[in-house]
């Protein structure tokens, strides 16, 4: 039975594309108000494992708890309408739109709100990530930062339950990346659950409550971030060399 401080939980699932089997057995647990990083090598299955609790693809066996309902075999659009929310590490906004279009259409198709009830939560989302002052931009012109940003104010707007973030450091320099750790601990604070997969190390150890390592789809430490980076089973994986340096997105 699920404990009632657990609101997201994995239970031996496999999944994958077509034939190829990426996600071997995986089973662990998200508690509520964590932030729960996810590292891994290329390939690793960290992108997978999101698209298989949003619903992206499908399970081939196991399941998928969100506050103890079994989400298994839920359409995408039901997984969101029951609370989760997610970022792609390729940021995906309506470039010919601004950023508070943007926002707004993701309150409206994200809680099947209408637009007037929508109009608030776009413009609270907005001041909440720093996109108050370009929120008549066209997204399409917006910085790689900026571009994160609304990636994430997109997927608050309709105030879920679990929020996946899929890479939103990657490709942003050192200064940018604090600010999005700045802006991820904001969100903690404010009560959101977070599952977050990352390349950059620092990143995990400051905001990280708790550390995932995989590899070939399964499991292969979970602990405090600084615990897991230190051992000796995550250093083999990446030869022993550089874990900062080898930590890339994975498919």
């Amino acid at each position: 039975m699920m404990n009632s401080d657990t609101i997201l939980e994995l239970n031996n699932v496999f999944a994958g594309y077509g034939r190829i089997l990426i996600l071997d057995g995986l089973s662990f647990s998200v508690r509520r108000g964590q932030v729960y990083g996810v590292i891994g090598p290329n390939g690793s299955g960290k992108t997978t494992m999101l698209n298989a609790i949003s619903g992206l693809i499908r399970t081939t066996s196991g399941k998928i708890l969100l506050d103890g309902k079994d989400i298994s075999r839920l359409t995408m659009d039901a997984r969101c309408r029951l609370g989760i929310g997610r970022t792609y590490q390729i940021p995906r906004p309506f470039i010919r739109m601004s950023v508070y279009e943007n926002v707004l259409a993701a309150a409206i198709f994200g809680t099947g709100n209408s637009e007037s009830a929508s109009k608030q939560p776009a413009l609270d989302v907005l001041r909440a990530t720093g996109l108050w002052e370009k929120r008549d931009i066209y997204s399409g012109d917006l910085s790689l930062l900026d571009r994160k940003r609304l990636e994430i104010a997109r997927a608050i707007v309709a105030k879920p339950r679990l929020l996946l973030l899929d890479e939103v450091a990657a490709g942003l320099t050192e200064a940018e990346t604090q600010d999005v750790i700045v802006l991820v601990n904001k969100l903690r604070h404010s009560g959101f659950t977070i599952l977050w997969i990352e390349h950059d190390i620092d990143a995990m150890l400051q905001a990280a409550d708790c550390l995932m390592c995989l590899a070939e789809g399964r499991i292969v430490k979970i602990g405090d971030p600084a615990e897991v980076i230190a051992s000796k089973e995550v250093e083999s994986i990446y030869l022993g060399s550089g874990l900062e340096d080898k930590l890339y997105a994975d498919n």
